[in-house]
C-alpha cells in the first residue's frame, strides 16, 4: 500500500525512467540545436555593421540637403527646417524600422534590402531633376509655405528615407543568433550608425553642401546602388550555392 502511494510500484519506476529518458533526449536535442547556430564570423559581422554605418551616413547628409533643397522655394523658417524637413525624416524612418523588422523574417530579407537600396540609390540620382516641378507645384495647387514645405518634404524625402531605415532592424536580426546577443547587437548596430550619421551630418554641413548639391546626391545615389547591387548579388549566389547542395 505504501509502495503504491510513493510511486515507487514497478509501473510507476518503469513510467519514471521513461520521462527521465525524454528529458535527457530532449536537453541533449537542444544543445546540438545551439551548437548548430553559428554566429558569423567577424568579416561578415563589420560588413553588415558597415552597411548600417553607410546608410545612417546617407540618412543624416540628405537631411542636410534638404533643408537647402526647400530653402529657395519656402524660405528657411522654424517650420521648414524643423516641422517639415526634421519632422518628415522622423516619420520616415518610423516607416522603415517597421518595415525592417517586417523584413528581417523573411527568408530572402538580404534580396529585397539588397533591391531597396538600389532603388533609394536611383531615386537620390533622379532627385535634382524634379525638385522645382516638386516645389512649384505645392503653390499651383494653393499650398503656402508651410503645408507646402511639409508636402513637398514627403513627396522628395519619404520614401529614400524609409527604405534606408529598413537597415539598421535588419542588420540586428543578421547578426542575431540567440536571445542573449540582442541587446548587444542592437547597441553596436545604432551606437555606431548614429556616430555614422554624425559624421555625415558634419562633413555635409561643413563641406559637401559648399561643393555641389547635385553632384553629392548623384555620387551618393551611385554608392548606393552599388552597395544594394552587391548585397542582392551575395544573396543571389548563395540561394545558387544552397539549391546545389539539396542536390
Amino acid at each position: 500500500m505504501d509502495s503504491h502511494l510513493r510511486g515507487n510500484d514497478p509501473a510507476s519506476l518503469k513510467l519514471r525512467r521513461k520521462v527521465n529518458c525524454k528529458v535527457r533526449m530532449g536537453d541533449s536535442e537542444l544543445s546540438a540545436e545551439r551548437q548548430s547556430v553559428k554566429r558569423p564570423g567577424k568579416l561578415r559581422a563589420v560588413g553588415i555593421i558597415g552597411i548600417a554605418c553607410v546608410c545612417g551616413w546617407f540618412v543624416m547628409e540628405l537631411e542636410i540637403l534638404g533643408v537647402r533643397i526647400l530653402a529657395p522655394y519656402f524660405g528657411s523658417a522654424v517650420y521648414v527646417v524643423t516641422g517639415s524637413v526634421i519632422g518628415v525624416f522622423l516619420l520616415s524612418l518610423s516607416v522603415g524600422y517597421m518595415s525592417g523588422g517586417w523584413l528581417s523574417k523573411k527568408a530572402n530579407s538580404q534580396e529585397i534590402l539588397g533591391l531597396g537600396l538600389i532603388a533609394a540609390g536611383a531615386w537620390l540620382c533622379a532627385l535634382p531633376f524634379f525638385i522645382e516641378p516638386v516645389c512649384e507645384g505645392m503653390y499651383t495647387i494653393g499650398l503656402d509655405e508651410k503645408w507646402g514645405s511639409l508636402f513637398a518634404a514627403v513627396i522628395l524625402f519619404g520614401l529614400p528615407t524609409a527604405l534606408l531605415g529598413t537597415v539598421t532592424p535588419t542588420a540586428v536580426r543578421w547578426l542575431t543568433r540567440q536571445a542573449s546577443e540582442a541587446g548587444i547587437n542592437a547597441g553596436a548596430v545604432l551606437g555606431l550608425s548614429t556616430v555614422a550619421s554624425f559624421a555625415g551630418c558634419i562633413v555635409t554641413a561643413f563641406y559637401l553642401i559648399v561643393l555641389s548639391m547635385r553632384a553629392t546626391l548623384r555620387v551618393s545615389g551611385v554608392v548606393l546602388i552599388i552597395l544594394g547591387t552587391v548585397i542582392a548579388l551575395q544573396a543571389a549566389i548563395t540561394q545558387v550555392q544552397k539549391s546545389k547542395q539539396k542536390m
